[in-house]
Formats: structure tokens, sequence, C-alpha cells
């Protein structure tokens, strides 16, 4: 029985201590970064952008397709005519354009993909920094990219994406 004259209020002590903890308000945002990063200023320069890089490096790779296609069809129509030698030696040629052809498309798909994440990413560092101040001005415990998460269910006025690109139109 003398246990239990100090436990019951070490224990209700302890009970008291943990209300202030289990009061605290948690607030959770939510963020569409995606629609902040195609609905933004920069975002839409950059994707004109890379627009433009996806034209240019088209345009090359079609002329040098164009240019593979005419070889092709010369080799067929003189392959009956021509020397062993000489259409082994156009046949091997149009391969080896036909392999630079596949690898300067592989190359441009790489330089393509870096340049994309070189003008994204720029701008989704700059609006973690948006979000960070408005969770910290805000009081958010937690924010979330709705986009790359999991999130089921969320209530609309959690929503901050479009307090985000309004900042970081003004900043831009």
């Amino acid at each position: 029985m003398r246990a239990w004259k100090w436990i019951l209020p070490v224990v209700a002590l302890i009970g008291l201590a943990a209300v202030p903890v289990a009061a605290q308000e948690i607030r959770i945002g939510y963020v569409d970064l995606q629609k902040a990063l195609m609905n933004s200023k920069a975002g839409k320069k950059a994707k004109a952008d890379f627009k433009t890089e996806v034209d240019k490096l088209e345009k090359r790779l079609q002329g040098k397709k164009d240019e593979l296609e005419k070889m092709k069809e010369d080799l067929e129509r003189r392959a009956v005519v021509m020397r062993e030698e000489e259409r082994r030696k156009l046949a091997d040629d149009f391969e080896r354009k036909r392999l630079d052809l596949k690898l300067d498309f592989e190359d441009s798909q790489a330089e393509l993909q870096k340049k994309d994440q070189q003008l994204t990413g720029t701008i989704v560092s700059k609006l973690q920094e948006i979000i960070k101040e408005i969770g910290d001005s805000r009081g958010y415990t937690l924010i979330l990219e709705l986009g790359s998460s999991s999130v089921l269910y969320f209530k609309t006025t959690d929503d901050i994406t479009d307090e985000v690109l309004t900042k970081f139109d003004e900043r831009s």
C-alpha cells in the first residue's frame, strides 16, 4: 500500500506534463509542385525554352533520318546492278550512319533530360524556399507535395499551391 501513495502522484504528474504536448495543434498543408512549376512565369518560360531545344534537336535528327532513308532507297535501287564490293561498301556506310543516328538520338535524349532537370531544378528549389517561409509564418507542422505523395484526401483549404505560386511570381 505504501508504494501506491507515491506512485499515484508521480503518474498524475507525468499525465499532466503530457497534456500540453497532446494539445498542440498539428497543421498540415499541401502543395502541388507540378502545378506551381507549370503555371509560374518562370516555369512557362522554362517550358518554352525546353520546347525550343526539343524542336532544334528534332529538326537536326530528322535531317539525318531523311538522309539515311534516301541512302537506303538508293542502295536498294542500285543493288542489282552494282558489283559486290561496291554494294558491300555502301551497305557498310549505311549501317555506320544508321548506328550514328541511333547514338545521336540517345545522346539527344540524355541531353534533353539534363536540360529539363537544369531548367526545373532551379525553380523547384526556389519554390521550396517559399514553401518553407509560408510553413514557418503560418505555423504548419508539415507540408506535403500532392504529386508525389500518397495523399488520398486533403481539405482544399490547406492547399497553399496558389499562395506559393503568387509569391514565386512576385519574386521572379
